[in-house]
């Protein structure tokens, strides 16, 4: 597996809190069915959805209807990606974890945490809204009802265009 996130997003990042209205990190990972996924490849496309998670988390475990519920639902206006810390797991307990649980969203192994640790995680879960101007607008306290949401997730700000 292979993990890249930009050096300047992680030597920059000196603050030790993500915030909401943070420019998230770009990263680029390989997911467990072994396409890439970038996060670069979604702004000004699509909001991301980031899960940092592992397979002995009982929280996580506890969100998994409702993660595969938002995946089935807005499949189609939200990219979704679960992120293993690599925090004492590994891709054969992954493997199981999925199969035993039935999720329905994409998965990556955060192979040394190096996005984890540029996200400043410290526990899982932990998820991110990004919009799709690649800002940070939701740290855990995800909303519910991603259908009040989504339109100012996909709204591009002014800053990069002309309004």
């Amino acid at each position: 597996m292979t993990t890249q996130v930009a050096a300047t997003e992680i030597s920059s990042q000196s603050k030790k809190f993500l915030a909401v209205g943070d420019v998230a990190p770009q990263f680029v990972i390989q997911r467990l069915n072994g396409s890439q996924f970038s996060l670069a490849d979604y702004k000004g496309k699509k909001p991301v959805y980031l899960i940092f998670w592992n397979t002995w988390c009982g929280y996580c475990i506890k969100k998994i209807p409702k993660i595969n519920a938002i995946a089935r639902q807005y499949r189609q206006d939200i990219e979704i990606l679960a992120i293993n810390t690599s925090w004492s797991d590994n891709l054969g307990a992954i493997s199981e974890f999925q199969t035993e649980h039935q999720t329905d969203y994409p998965m990556a192994f955060d192979d040394e945490a190096v996005i984890t640790k540029s996200y400043h995680v410290w526990g899982a879960p932990t998820e991110f809204i990004i919009d799709i101007n690649g800002v940070v607008v939701h740290r855990d306290n995800i909303p519910d009802a991603f259908d009040t949401h989504i339109a100012r997730w996909q709204k591009t700000s002014c800053q990069q265009e002309v309004c």
